[in-house]
């Protein structure tokens, strides 16, 4: 009487080998994807929670800023930015020839305070906030200033954004309707 052999033949075997690798070739390439795109939604929304925070302390220095001179002011009527990052906070203002004009280091402290006091994630993120005459008109944010996964807000990224968050151009997410 013949024994039976137990096992797979070679070719059972290289067809489940195959089976396993066409299948992980369209599996992986879409788990990436949505993994970039999870980061840049996160991104996104805390960009959004920096936006409102920012409103919300800009607003207290328009009531706070409007019985001084022009002169006197931190954030003024024109264009304002905040940048916090990695070396800390900076904050400047533009002026009517275009000169960036850098804040109080007490201004500037002050202002970091209060934004990273209503965005806990401040720690793991770097972000530049642009105000234009007491209203924040964009953020953008990534977890370190080179980083692709950027979010901002109110204009959202969907795909990856290349460049320093430090160096944006943040006039080109203004959200116009």
């Amino acid at each position: 009487m013949k024994k039976k052999v137990k096992g797979f033949t070679l070719i059972e075997v290289i067809v489940v080998v195959a089976i396993i690798a066409v299948l992980s070739a369209i599996i992986v390439p879409t788990f990436m994807t949505w993994n970039m795109k999870s980061r840049i939604r996160k991104a996104n929304n805390s960009a959004k929670v920096v936006f409102n925070s920012a409103q919300s302390i800009v607003q207290e220095y328009k009531f706070k800023e409007r019985k001084q001179s022009d002169a006197d002011k931190e954030i003024n009527s024109g264009d304002f930015y905040f940048y916090w990052g990695p070396n800390g906070a900076e904050a400047y203002r533009v002026d009517t020839a275009s000169n960036q004009v850098p804040c109080s280091a007490e201004f500037t402290t002050e202002f970091s305070n209060k934004v990273n006091r209503l965005f806990t994630g401040y720690d793991e993120s770097v972000y530049k906030v642009y105000v234009n005459n007491y209203m924040v008109k964009s953020v953008v944010l990534a977890n370190s200033d080179v980083n692709t996964n950027k979010g901002a807000y109110p204009t959202k990224f969907s795909s990856r954004e290349g460049g320093s968050i430090k160096t944006y151009d943040m006039t080109s997410l203004v959200y116009t309707p």
